[in-house]
């Protein structure tokens, strides 16, 4: 059974309106409501997952006007064996239950800390089914964490102008628990150094913009300093997070990366046609690392290390 059952053409009617008032494409609005719906299954599932990620950002907190596929999903704690198993239940079930289906159910362990579970649907725009992706990471615990209302484009549209909807939708807004903006900061910011080391540029400049999106609503104060630490020394313990090594200084990595233009050939033909507002490399590097990469913020400042 498709995720839009027997209400095939109010669905179709109500994406469209909404796709032409937003000036989105009809299949991005589609994808951003099936998200939504995915999200309000996983607020109410008995585990404590966090959204975080890109898709967070645009969801929960408004910043980023970017196309972003992926439900990124983490837990506030480290999950146990048991319950990394009960993980892949619930997002199968919520797939199976939404008329998807889940294309690489083979390379789900769920001993594995991080998986890519890819779901296709058939979709009202669209002769041949679309994927949609949900990544569950369980490296380090998401932290901090704040409880936000994420929205939708079918939400806010109908809110904005108190418009009922002629179809149930009760995922139009959920209260979800949301990895903070801080937390999401510093994980972009090792996050490029990362993949520096890796030289891995593939998709990977779209950190930039977010960086720079994200800059303006970060306080720079001793708590921010102490949570960057922290975060760091949780990125030690992974060997997919090279740059948390207290050899490397994050100050003058991001200083190479910027001089070495490392991504920009990716952000100039791959992360500059998925936004929806024009910033330039130059301006996300302008607004973004090369702020970071003068301050001290990055530099480890414990002054006992474990490592």
């Amino acid at each position: 059974m498709s995720w839009y059952r027997e209400y095939k053409d109010q669905w179709k009617e109500s994406i469209e309106t909404v796709a032409a008032e937003e000036r989105r494409t009809t299949q991005m609005v589609e994808k951003d409501t099936l998200q939504s719906m995915i999200l309000l299954d996983l607020s109410r599932s008995e585990l404590p997952f966090v959204f975080k990620g890109g898709t967070s950002l645009s969801k929960a907190y408004g910043l980023i006007d970017r196309f972003s596929e992926d439900i990124d999903l983490s837990m506030n704690r480290k999950p146990t064996e048991l319950e990394k198993k009960k993980t892949k239940s619930i997002i199968t079930e919520i797939g199976n239950r939404m008329g998807f289906t889940l294309s690489n159910s083979d390379d789900i362990q769920s001993k594995h800390s991080y998986n890519k579970y890819v779901f296709e649907y058939e979709s009202l725009f669209s002769d041949t089914p679309l994927e949609l992706m949900i990544e569950t990471s369980f490296y380090q615990a998401a932290y901090p964490v704040e409880v936000h209302t994420v929205d939708s484009f079918v939400g806010k549209f109908c809110k904005e102008r108190d418009i009922v909807l002629p179809m149930p939708f009760d995922a139009a807004f959920v209260d979800m628990q949301v990895q903070s903006l801080e937390r999401t900061f510093i994980d972009k910011v090792f996050a490029i150094c990362d993949y520096r080391l890796q030289d891995m540029q593939d998709r990977d400049s779209r950190h930039l913009y977010d960086i720079a999106k994200l800059l303006p609503g970060i306080k720079i104060t001793p708590k921010l300093d102490d949570l960057i630490d922290e975060v760091r020394e949780d990125r030690i313990l992974s060997k997919n997070n090279p740059s948390a090594r207290l050899e490397h200084d994050i100050p003058k990595m991001l200083k190479e990366i910027i001089t070495s233009r490392f991504y920009e050939h990716d952000y100039n033909n791959i992360t500059r046609k998925l936004l929806y507002e024009d910033v330039s490399y130059e301006d996300a590097i302008e607004n973004g690392i090369a702020v970071v990469a003068d301050l001290d913020i990055f530099e480890y400042k414990r002054k006992v290390s474990k490592y």
